[in-house]
């Protein structure tokens, strides 16, 4: 009986092991089944239709080292592209460039990625063969005509602009040209010229009518003060009230034209806010990107 139980002593930790050894190696079965190359790219999927873009970058980079697929490539672009990093998102589309099944949408977002840049001139610059998406060709002449508006180049032929646009967008599209070409600004010299004629006109001119008159007022005011004080032989006032009226009407004249400058400002603004409004409503003119999430 003894002889029996000593074996069994002994044979216990050889059970143990190998039910460690078991469950280790099943556990192990179970982490590389989860790590595998499907479960990663399944899971970088759902990293980006939850908006998680530089963790899904992670996954599908992951499964990019072992297996190139030119769908994860275009979500990987598209996922810098959502954060912003326009550089890497181009960078990301050139990949494609070569592609059979991306090819024509990889270029379409490089240049949708370009222009958010803001570099406008270089936007137009690479409108040529290697970068071009000839399927896209229409849409891309839109964005690269309402380029224009969105920094100081020249402008081209009012006709050439409007070319590619759609009879909806033409009418919108001329008015934001006769803008550009022949902006509705004033001119602070002309503003200066008149607030020296008669004080505070200059401010009427630029719209700030209130100031306008609150300033030919006060220097009315103070002109009128100065005469009489000269005439009751008042010279220490008078001086005053001289001094007063110089720095009210000097004042003016300077008012006037800084009056004209913001008043440019807010119509400039006001442009670059009615451009950027209806680019987005037109969705840049462009098509939606590809493998959006539902």
């Amino acid at each position: 009986m003894r002889k029996n139980k000593i074996s069994f002593i002994n044979l216990y930790p050889l059970t143990f092991l190998s039910l460690f050894l078991t469950n280790f190696a099943f556990g192990q079965m179970i982490r590389d089944d989860l790590l595998s190359l499907d479960n990663r790219e399944d899971f970088g999927n759902y990293l980006f239709c939850q908006k998680d873009y530089l963790r899904a970058i992670d996954e599908f980079n992951f499964v990019l080292r072992e297996k190139w697929n030119d769908t994860l490539q275009y979500k990987v672009g598209s996922s810098y592209f959502y954060m912003e990093k326009y550089s890497d998102a181009m960078n990301s589309y050139e990949k494609l460039f070569s592609s059979r099944l991306n090819s024509e949408e990889a270029k379409l977002e490089y240049y949708r990625s370009l222009f958010f840049i803001g570099d406008y001139g270089k936007f137009r610059e690479r409108f040529v063969a290697v970068y071009f998406p000839k399927s896209y060709e229409t849409e891309l002449n839109r964005l690269k005509a309402y380029s224009y508006f969105m920094d100081d180049s020249e402008l081209p032929t009012e006709t050439e602009l409007i070319a590619n646009f759609e009879t909806h967008d033409i009418k919108r599209i001329t008015q934001f040209y006769n803008w550009k070409k022949d902006p509705p600004y004033k001119s602070p010299t002309k503003a200066a010229i008149m607030s020296a004629i008669i004080p505070g006109l200059g401010k009427v001119y630029a719209d700030e009518i209130g100031d306008g008159i609150t300033s030919f007022l006060l220097t009315g005011l103070f002109i009128y003060l100065a005469v009489d004080k000269f005439q009751s032989d008042q010279n220490t006032g008078a001086w005053l009230f001289t001094a007063l009226a110089a720095f009210f009407y000097g004042g003016n004249i300077y008012g006037s034209a800084a009056a004209v400058q913001n008043y440019n400002a807010s119509i400039k603004f006001s442009f670059d806010s009615d451009v950027s409004f209806y680019l987005n409503k037109r969705n840049h003119f462009l098509p939606k990107p590809k493998y959006l999430c539902k």
